[in-house]
């Protein structure tokens, strides 16, 4: 009896310890992430405030645990539609940072988002996202790859979705890098 109180206890500590670790490591992961956003998006945008861009790659992160996506593919998807512009329009009735249309969502939007009355509503940073990244969720809900879900975003648009690959790509292997400079960082301090 003793000892299964022991070894449960023992169990309980150990579950609570890695729970804590992959708490931790997921903070450093997502904090790794939101500095490539912040850096990408400051480069596209030179105009943008630091400030600016920390708030969107927080609203990305937060959005894409919510839908289960990857936040470079939506960062990506932001500098290939609007440069990171939150008042961008484009001439067919996109609005904001994720080029939202306007006349197809409105309806869904104002649903969603009863304090939006128009396309202007879409400015607001933290809709668009969140809106976008939902549109975009379902898209990749219909496809077997990034790409195929790029192209259902975009409407078929093969030149955007090469792009916002590429990024994509480019985003991750900072991530790759980043890690292999920690991990000999570490290797050096411990000799």
């Amino acid at each position: 009896m003793i000892k299964n109180k022991i070894r449960i206890k023992f169990l309980l500590g150990f579950t609570f310890a890695l729970l804590i670790l992959f708490a931790n490591f997921n903070e450093a992961l997502a904090s790794s992430k939101a500095e490539n956003i912040i850096e990408l998006f400051t480069k596209v945008n030179p105009g943008l405030a630091h400030k600016t861009a920390k708030n969107y790659s927080e609203i990305i992160i937060e959005v894409c645990n919510k839908f289960k996506q990857d936040p470079y593919a939506i960062a990506a998807i932001i500098v290939h539609e609007s440069t990171v512009n939150n008042k961008a329009v484009s001439k067919g009735g996109d609005y904001g940072l994720m080029q939202i249309h306007w006349k197809a969502h409105s309806k869904a939007v104002m649903k969603k988002f009863p304090k939006v009355k128009n396309a202007k509503g879409l400015f607001n940073a933290r809709i668009n996202i969140l809106y976008g990244t939902e549109v975009f969720a379902y898209c990749m809900s219909k496809s077997d790859s990034l790409k195929g879900g790029l192209l259902r975003y975009s409407a078929g648009n093969e030149k955007f979705a090469n792009k916002v690959l590429a990024t994509v790509k480019e985003l991750r292997a900072k991530d790759k890098n980043t890690s292999v400079k920690k991990s000999n960082t570490k290797t050096r301090k411990g000799k």
